[in-house]
Order: C-alpha cells, then structure tokens, then sequence
C-alpha cells in the first residue's frame, strides 16, 4: 500500500510539473525531456521507474486529449466511446486478442492480449457495434515497437485499424515529416512505423507535416479521423 502511495504521488508530480512547464510555450518534447531531467534528480530514481510511471501520465494526457475532442462535436460523440483496455467488456477484449501456440509443442492454444492503449468503439443506441481503431501511446518510436508490429498485423485482417500517439522523443519521425524519402535513410523503425501504423499522431507544432501525410496527422485530428472512420 505505502509503495502504491508513493507511485501515486510520483505520478502526480509528474502530471503536475509538466502542465506547468507547458506554460511556457516550448514544444511538448522539450517539456517532457525537461520534466524527466527534474524527476531523475528530484527523486533519485532509476529509467525503469520514471518509464513505468511516465508511461501512465502521459496515458491521462491522451485521455484528457479524447475527451476534449469528443466533446467538441456533439453529433460524433453519440456514436463514439473511447475506452482504455481495463474498461473494455470481455468480448472486446477477446477481439483484441490471439491465440497462440507454443512452437514445437503438442499443447491446447494459450491467449495474449494486445493491452492496447486506447479502443474506439463505434455504438449505436449505447450499444458497442463495431471496433474502429485502437491506439497505442508512446513517447517514442522504439517503446514496444515489434508489439505494435505483430498486433498491426492482426488486427487489421479484422477491420481494425491499428494508430500510434508520440511525443517522438528521439525526433526521428521528424525528420520523416520534414524531408520525406531522405529521412528514412538508416532508419528501420519508421521504415516499418509508415508501412504498418493507420496514422501516426504527433502533438507538437514544430512537428510540421510536409510528406507521408496520409498517415502523419496533429493530435487535434484524433476524433476527426474518427468522425471520417464511422461513414466507412
């Protein structure tokens, strides 16, 4: 309990000093560089903890970023429900999952599930009709990348479109945006990342999108991509 306590104090530090420092109008990469600066020394902590703790902050960011949205438009929001994967109902879950066999094993399949991040689901009369897309958030490209490749792969044999929401720490998504087939010069991540991912969401104004702009989008494009999904 004492150690839950004290993640939860850490998070909301985390939470905390990053809307303040966002006040200063600097790109979100920078703020968050700076917030992880801060907390290392503050706290003393070690990359694990500040990546497991991060990880969840900048979930609820996003999740503050969803509701904004779909608050925005009154019409999309009756059709819509965004959840996280621990809300989800057991029969969203299982299209979300795969059943796996040990290689070389005689022995009954075992399920995975995807833990995405976040589940848009399209609904009628509150009832859940359709997954539209699900979406996993990282602060950069190379977070779980071949996860994000395996689960790309299968769900969208099902019709579901599978999107990245980044900070892009590492700028090499930038690079992409900003010059095109010479940013992918010794760069297999985004190779693949551009290839697989139905969108990739970038967050920060500096990240000015002049090429692969099918699949690069603003963050503030988020419901409007899912405004555009429901007529399919």
């Amino acid at each position: 309990m004492e150690s839950q306590d004290r993640d939860q104090e850490r998070k909301q530090w985390i939470a905390d000093r990053y809307k303040a420092l966002l006040q200063r109008q600097e790109s979100k990469r920078t703020e968050w560089r700076a917030v992880k600066s801060e907390f290392m020394e503050k706290f003393k902590a070690t990359v694990q903890v500040w990546n497991n703790l991060s990880g969840k902050v900048l979930e609820d960011v996003i999740a503050g970023e969803f509701i904004h949205q779909l608050a925005s438009k009154q019409g999309v929001q009756q059709c819509l429900l965004v959840q996280r994967w621990d809300n989800l109902q057991e029969i969203v879950k299982q299209i979300l999952s795969e059943q796996l066999w040990a290689r070389g094993e005689l022995m009954e399949p075992y399920l995975v599930e995807s833990n995405v991040d976040f589940i848009a689901i399209e609904r009628e009369n509150e009832q859940p009709m359709r997954v539209l897309a699900v979406y996993s958030c990282k602060a950069s490209l190379r977070e779980r990348f071949q996860q994000d490749m395996f689960w790309a792969d299968r769900l969208r044999s099902r019709g579901i479109r599978f999107c990245l929401i980044t900070l892009d720490l590492d700028g090499a998504l930038l690079k992409i945006i900003q010059h095109g087939q010479k940013g992918l010069t010794r760069n297999k991540q985004a190779k693949m990342g551009i290839a697989f991912y139905d969108r990739i969401y970038l967050p920060d104004p500096d990240h000015e999108i002049k090429h692969f702009k099918r699949v690069f989008r603003p963050i503030y494009s988020l419901v409007e991509d899912l405004a555009r999904w429901l007529r399919d």
